[in-house]
């Protein structure tokens, strides 16, 4: 898939789910991964909609010095960008720990309170979310095997909360290599 026919690609599905509109501030959440960076390349070269982005990372601390220099990496793209960064810091596992949950639910519920802080900040109507085609399958097999009813099997939606935008449900994890792998 060449970068235009992705970024068609991506643009269709933005327009179909009234995902952004010209001139929108979006929260870009970028963890340093290869589907978030990609997330923020598109955008970026979405020009026609002329969005104004904001690189948000939240480094867990999980991972020592490798979470340090995810979040290092995304203070550069920012930077590459032109773009402003808000970076921040949770104590994942203290979350986990006093409100009894999973490191995986701690992280969520941590990054998803800072993404609507720094959105509340910048007053953004959106917050970009890199999650992808096999994410949402993995999604629907984990509901399926948890035994959710048929009501509770849906998938991610590309519009959740009327905030949470998923501009790239319809790319595959291969595509999204390729796309940076072409991007160099």
């Amino acid at each position: 898939m060449t970068r235009n026919s992705i970024l068609k690609k991506v643009a269709r599905a933005i327009e179909r789910h009234g995902l952004f509109s010209p001139g929108d501030t979006v929260i870009v959440a970028v963890s340093g991964g290869a589907d978030s960076v990609a997330l923020l390349d598109m955008l970026a070269s979405l020009e026609r909609l002329r969005l104004k982005l904001v690189v948000v990372h939240l480094n867990h601390g999980l991972r020592g010095a490798e979470s340090d220099g995810d979040a290092d990496f995304t203070a550069g793209l920012a930077l590459h960008y032109g773009l402003p960064l808000e970076s921040g810091t949770a104590d994942v596992r203290e979350i986990a720990r006093l409100g009894g949950l999973s490191l995986e639910d701690a992280g969520r519920k941590a990054r998803y309170q800072w993404f609507d802080a720094v959105a509340e900040k910048h007053r953004a109507r959106r917050i970009a979310l890199g999650h992808h085609a096999d994410d949402q399958a993995e999604t629907f097999l984990l509901r399926l095997l948890r035994g959710a009813g048929t009501t509770g099997l849906g998938g991610m939606r590309p519009l959740s909360a009327d905030r949470y935008a998923r501009p790239l449900l319809g790319v595959s994890r291969v595509q999204i290599l390729d796309y940076l792998h072409k991007r160099g």
